[in-house]
């Protein structure tokens, strides 16, 4: 069964994600995931903090977007928040939903990116 949330309440590890990217706050960003999270991007799995640590000072600078929230869902404890991204990388747009799993203490434990569900 799927929920329908609103911007104002995804959860903070999700929030402070996409604030914590959108700022280039890549310690702010890596301070969201478990020890043993797994973060899944563009073909390639990125397994434990010092994975997903390279891939996060490896991507947060990569290119400049503006995000602009299409709307959320959480389907069997997974958190979908759908984003239209505008920028400077190839294409030039896209419309994602950042998965997110989280652990009991609210902490990122899968991430995945997967064409908006919006």
């Amino acid at each position: 069964m799927s929920t329908t949330l609103h911007e104002t309440e995804l959860p903070a590890a999700a929030q402070g994600f996409v604030d914590g990217w959108q700022g280039g706050d890549a310690d702010k960003v890596a301070a969201l995931f478990t020890a043993d999270a797994v973060v899944s991007d563009q073909g390639e799995t990125f397994r434990g903090l010092d994975e997903i640590r390279g891939w996060i000072d490896g991507s947060i600078h990569l290119f400049t977007t503006t995000l602009t929230f299409l709307g959320a869902r959480e389907v069997d404890g997974m958190i979908g928040a759908s984003y239209r991204l505008e920028g400077d990388f190839p294409g030039g747009v896209a419309e994602l939903e950042y998965q997110f799993h989280l652990s009991a203490d609210g902490k990122i434990e899968r991430l995945d990116f997967a064409p908006s569900a919006s």
